[in-house]
């Protein structure tokens, strides 16, 4: 339906010097924000809350009505998620002085009638279903990952979680890192986030590329896989379960290699290897068995 957008075309509208309507150019007159408009529901794979909906449409509807005095917004809700400093505040504004009408309710239906756009939908404050027939309905649509987000993650050795956003190496302590060594995160590849929030990890993201550049030398951690060549049938086993790609089979010596500045200490090569050839400094079997020995005594 023509005169049914999401919330980036209906921004895109408020940019000219008057909003009007896709199908016929005229001004709404009323105009419905529809919340959650595919976010937070299971069945459609995105069970996940995209963060800045609440405030952008409660300020397209504020800026509506500056534009459409005579004009009314609505706004269909789940509930208001408005989590920083003075964002509840902002909200409240919307609805007291904007005079922007909140249903608290999920939509079932939108529909063409005439030259209407019609909403079924239900206010479950007061238990009743609601019919608005508006000129125009705004879709607040969730935040996705790019299309290239898995791909690029695959060349960077990064992992991703069940929607394809990039994960961090600690959502407390590591929030702009990422498991792979000098990669590092920011801004919405890793998760939804409004602009100031994406600012702020860009700017701790820059800060730890700078820490990096200003050292003499990289650290590296004594714990780091090792060949015992001796041992190693070049199978290539460790090379594949690798998911920091730090191994490789030395095309001369036909063993395998480390890539110490890539290693992450993770393990997987110690348990694919066949030949018990692949070892980690500072866990040793011997050490592991030996702690083993001693908590089951």
């Amino acid at each position: 339906m023509p005169d049914v957008v999401d919330g980036l075309t209906f921004e895109r509208m408020l940019r000219d010097e008057k909003i009007r309507r896709p199908s016929d150019g005229s001004v709404p007159r009323e105009v419905v924000f529809v919340q959650c408009a595919g976010s937070r529901d299971p069945e459609r794979g995105v069970s996940y809350c995209s963060k800045v909906c609440c405030m952008y449409v409660a300020k397209q509807a504020m800026m509506y009505r500056q534009r459409v005095p005579e004009g009314e917004a609505y706004v269909f809700y789940i509930d208001i998620r408005s989590a920083g400093c003075g964002y509840d505040e902002f909200v409240q504004q919307a609805m007291e002085e904007y005079d922007v009408l909140y249903l608290r309710g999920k939509v079932s239906k939108i529909f063409r009638r005439g030259d209407k756009v019609v909403v079924w939908g239900a206010d479950t404050l007061v238990g009743r279903p609601v019919e608005v027939e508006a000129d125009l309905v705004v879709l607040a649509t969730p935040m996705l990952p790019s299309r290239e987000a898995i791909s690029l993650a695959q060349i960077l050795r990064i992992q991703t979680n069940e929607y394809g956003f990039y994960n961090e190496a600690h959502p407390k302590l590591r929030p702009v890192e990422s498991l792979t060594a000098g990669v590092y995160l920011a801004g919405v590849g890793q998760g939804p986030k409004d602009i100031p929030e994406a600012v702020a990890q860009a700017g701790g993201a820059a800060a730890k590329v700078l820490q990096l550049f200003a050292q003499e030398g990289l650290v590296q951690e004594p714990t780091v896989a090792y060949v015992i060549e001796e041992l190693c049938a070049a199978c290539g086993a460790c090379v594949a379960v690798c998911p920091y790609g730090a191994r490789e089979i030395h095309p001369v010596r036909q063993v395998a290699t480390v890539n110490v500045a890539l290693c992450q200490t993770c393990g997987a090569c110690v348990v694919a290897c066949p030949n018990k050839a692949s070892r980690i400094h500072n866990w040793e079997p011997e050490q592991v068995l030996a702690m083993a020995d001693v908590l089951v005594r």
